[in-house]
């Protein structure tokens, strides 16, 4: 990971209860709620080690303590939890919406790389990169929007949805370890003209060096990889991409097939679901810890008591999956190897 002085511009100049009282305030904008349901508390995954760190060296308690959700109460089966709504999250549909941002990147580029089909089928920056366009292009966008607040906020105001930072800035700094991840993702992003294109463009927009940047680019691509949630609602994502130019991309009638006799039959509508999920950073539901013995899971509701609004949207939730005693953390599989899981989600020393 890059050294503490090359991160300068991640340091967040408030305190955790600031932190906190600010993050509560965008979940009330956005209507994010929790029902009184669940909070946000610590968990110990695993006791530190007696032996100390992976680098030999005494083990601090509080690199295995997790951030995550905890039962208020005791809960039912087929309970909606945690209910966020689209306008809450961030995804790459938020970044092509903010038109100061996307005003950054060279017409060419967009074209080529974000306004296109392959943008929503998770294209790869490079062959065999766990990077896709559409993560890059939401990094980039989440670090405009913390560059600017820490350079100039009196100007992130005037951006359209810079309220958002509130949610960023409750996105843990120190917490899980992310070494081993941002130095793969490093890589990929050394090689694809334009990656480093984008890098230009964030460190002339700044005044700063790519070098202040680059740190800032993968803490961003760290924070995706490890809360994301894969959406492939056809309904919501529409709606994510509403005014932008993919808008459309989500709504075509599937193609027919000819039968043996060369007949074509009647198009068929969509499948409600999408082939290539898209990952979205949902508040509250990205502090859901992994465990191999899930209680809850992510889903978008199609009940009549959440029918989408023009104003809200299909929404995300939070589900149980079988009763949840009061004061047990909620946790979901998240359908990885566990080598994967350690690298991917910060928890090299966390996960037993």
């Amino acid at each position: 990971m890059p050294t503490y002085e090359n991160r300068h511009l991640l340091r967040v100049l408030k305190s955790p209860n600031e932190i906190a009282k600010d993050f509560i305030a965008y979940c009330k904008l956005k209507q994010v709620t929790s029902r009184g349901l669940c909070r946000v508390g610590y968990v110990q995954r695993k006791p530190p080690s007696a032996a100390g760190d992976r680098y030999g060296l005494p083990s601090d308690p509080s690199r295995y303590r997790l951030r995550g959700l905890i039962a208020n109460k005791d809960i039912e089966k087929d309970e909606n939890i945690v209910i966020v709504p689209e306008r809450s999250t961030l995804s790459p549909a938020t970044a092509l919406r903010c038109k100061p941002f996307m005003s950054l990147l060279p017409p060419e580029m967009q074209r080529e790389y974000f306004l296109t089909d392959k943008f929503i089928k998770n294209s790869r920056i490079i062959e065999r990169s766990l990077v896709r366009h559409n993560q890059l292009l939401l990094a980039w966008y989440m670090t405009y929007i913390i560059v600017m607040s820490a350079l100039e906020p009196a100007t992130l105001a005037t951006v359209p949805g810079s309220e958002v930072m509130q949610y960023i800035n409750f996105m843990p700094r120190s917490e899980g370890q992310f070494d081993t991840l941002a130095d793969h993702l490093s890589g990929w992003l050394d090689t694809p003209e334009m990656s480093r294109q984008g890098q230009v463009a964030l460190a002339s927009r700044f005044g700063v060096s790519q070098a202040e940047i680059r740190p800032v680019i993968l803490y961003c691509l760290c924070m995706i990889y490890s809360r994301m949630v894969p959406v492939d609602h056809r309904g919501l994502l529409q709606f994510a991409f509403r005014e932008t130019e993919l808008e459309n991309k989500f709504t075509s009638t599937a193609l027919p097939t000819p039968d043996a006799n060369g007949i074509l039959p009647p198009a068929t509508a969509p499948s409600p679901v999408v082939d290539e999920p898209i990952g979205f950073l949902c508040p509250m539901i990205d502090m859901c810890n992994h465990s191999t013995h899930e209680n809850v899971a992510v889903m978008v509701p199609n009940d009549e008591n959440y029918k989408p609004s023009a104003l809200t949207g299909p929404v995300i939730c939070l589900r149980s999956l079988r009763p949840i005693r009061k004061d047990e953390e909620l946790t979901m599989t998240y359908g990885a190897a566990e080598r994967e899981l350690k690298l991917i989600w910060g928890m090299v020393e966390i996960l037993e």
